[in-house]
């Protein structure tokens, strides 16, 4: 082997480190015996292409994994971490009701137009949005992983009226509706995670026991930075407004609502398991809307702010999208072993 072609090897084994394994020396074999005479480097057409074929080859595994049990792995840990935020909202819940019983207001007599001055925005009073999730975590561990599927699609359903129905006419100038639906966003990905997943016991194993503390803290943090402590003196303000804790740039406050995400975060992550990067990447998709959500509060402006935004509308769709392949390959498989 003369030095050029040396050279070119080594720069072409640098390109094909992109590509899965067992294609590398294959194609290192097919690109050095079509290489021109004398080619040391590869060109930049060269380059993109090996790029792009990376790229596509990649997708296509990964499509073709959705339904293995990597991803659903993956899915089982979504569903612990979607799952323990949503039964969250049935502490703010009782936190509100106690609040407002406190200075002799009723849920029903708010105004739909009044808003919380909340880090995280608050989920809605109403009883059955938020009481089945604890009950769908009992029946997951307890095994019963389709009744628990079917209580959770029950219990994200039952928003849909409320949504189209309660909000008012105020509602969506106040930030209202775009805060009922982060928490219904939520509520679908966690019931379409336990459908395709085998519950939270299997999301718990490939957790591990320290993984699994560092999730409850995060969770831990997250509830006191969505429930908060009313401000002494100005629980109640103006037309029914709630104020929990205001939170402004100078209020160090909204970094807990960063760092329960990011507990969170990392106690899903091992980056050396292949299951554990696709659970990395699932629970950063899911909560991209409350990061985005705690980024409203930095005042960022410019080509950040708008790529934040991007992020949190974009994420829950993508992962919405792979949820949706895996269904389609699960239900492809069926029809292929009853046929």
């Amino acid at each position: 082997m003369t030095p050029r072609s040396a050279s070119l090897e080594h720069r072409l084994r640098r390109w094909l480190r992109l590509y899965p394994v067992d294609q590398r020396e294959e194609m290192l074999g097919v690109l050095l015996a079509t290489a021109g005479p004398g080619q040391e480097r590869t060109s930049p057409r060269d380059a993109a292409d090996l790029v792009r074929g990376a790229v596509r080859v990649r997708l296509q595994r990964e499509v073709r994994s959705l339904d293995g049990p990597v991803w659903r792995d993956a899915f089982a840990v979504l569903s612990v971490v979607t799952t323990a935020l949503l039964a969250t909202g049935l502490i703010a819940y009782f936190r509100d009701e106690a609040v407002l019983a406190a200075n002799g207001v009723t849920s029903s007599s708010i105004d739909p137009g009044s808003s919380y001055m909340e880090l995280i925005p608050e989920p809605a009073q109403v009883w059955a949005m938020w009481a089945p999730w604890p009950a769908v975590a009992a029946l997951s561990l307890l095994r019963l992983s389709r009744t628990a599927a079917i209580l959770a699609w029950a219990a994200t359903l039952s928003q849909i009226p409320w949504l189209a129905v309660a909000q008012g006419r105020d509602a969506i100038s106040t930030g209202v509706v775009e805060g009922n639906l982060l928490w219904f966003g939520l509520a679908i990905l966690a019931a379409t995670a336990l459908s395709l997943s085998d519950g939270l016991r299997p999301g718990l194993s490939v957790l591990g026991r320290w993984r699994g503390v560092v999730l409850l803290a995060g969770v831990t943090a997250f509830a006191y930075t969505l429930v908060g402590l009313p401000t002494p003196g100005t629980t109640l303000l103006g037309d029914n407004v709630v104020l929990l804790r205001p939170v402004t740039v100078q209020d160090p406050a909204w970094l807990l609502g960063v760092e329960s995400l990011l507990l969170i975060t990392a106690a899903c992550a091992w980056p050396r398991s292949a299951s554990g990067r696709r659970s990395i990447a699932a629970v950063l998709l899911a909560l991209s809307p409350f990061l985005w959500s705690i980024a409203q509060w930095t005042s960022l402006t410019g080509l950040l702010a708008a790529a934040i935004d991007v992020i949190g509308v974009a994420g829950p769709l993508v992962l919405i999208a792979l949820m949706g392949g895996a269904l389609a390959s699960r239900l492809r498989g069926r029809r292929h072993s009853t046929s």
